[in-house]
């Protein structure tokens, strides 16, 4: 049988979740990833991608692109061609997923919108599904997620933040990942640096599995799917 000692860190068809509010470079980070590449483009970032091998679907807010996007998935799952795969993002994939509910199900609520234990159930298993159908595909899978921070409702302290997304799957999803990245910024000698934290800080949940106790990445790590790797072929933050 396998013996864990011989088990090495694997760049082969990574499954990567970058977590982070606007402008911290999530988009920025997938277009870095090895192409050619596929964009579900629901948020109309496409722009990033620009001058890179990158094909796409682009998806309007209503039930009818939630169609075309199962659709879309479907020939991508018969004949996966590409070594990235990037969801852009879940939060507006989230809203077509509901745009699809609220025309399965025609039942409303008193003020006229959706019902929590009908159409947010039917979002959530929607937006689910399709996740772990994407994570199954035999290539380099980007899943990027705007940020929740989820607070006290008496005391408004903050007690979690994590992706934005329906009911458990902010806890649930993270987990198909083999590493889960906040994307943030800082400033270095006057200008605004993009970084993708590694390890858990506060009330964020980043992990590296590449990483691994070795700490092979540092807790911050250039915004860039090469610098990343650079790393992992060194052998870890200072080389082998």
């Amino acid at each position: 049988m396998p013996s864990a000692k011989d088990v090495k860190a694997n760049t082969q068809h990574l499954k990567i979740m970058v977590i982070g509010s606007y402008g911290t470079g999530k988009s920025t980070f997938a277009a870095s990833a090895p192409t050619p590449g596929f964009v579900f483009d629901f948020d109309g970032h496409i722009l990033t991608y620009a001058g890179r091998d990158f094909d796409y679907e682009t998806y309007d807010m209503n039930w009818q692109s939630w169609v075309k996007f199962e659709k879309d998935l479907l020939q991508l799952r018969k004949d996966c061609k590409y070594k990235t795969v990037v969801v852009d993002s879940t939060t507006t994939m989230t809203d077509l997923a509901m745009e699809r509910a609220l025309m399965l199900d025609p039942k409303r609520s008193p003020t006229g919108g959706p019902i929590w234990n009908v159409h947010y159930q039917m979002v959530r298993n929607l937006v689910e599904g399709k996740l772990r159908q994407i994570v199954s595909l035999p290539a380099n899978v980007i899943v990027l997620s705007h940020i929740d921070i989820k607070r006290d409702e008496s005391t408004g302290a903050i007690i979690d933040i994590g992706p934005l997304l329906t009911g458990q799957l902010s806890e649930k999803v993270p987990g198909y990942f083999d590493e889960v990245y906040y994307a943030t910024t800082r400033r270095e000698k006057g200008v605004t640096a993009w970084y993708l934290q590694t390890v858990p800080i506060g009330l964020t949940k980043a992990r590296s599995i590449l990483s691994g106790k070795e700490h092979r990445l540092p807790d911050f790590v250039p915004n860039d799917w090469q610098a990343i790797m650079k790393y992992i072929e060194e052998g870890g933050q200072n080389g082998k």
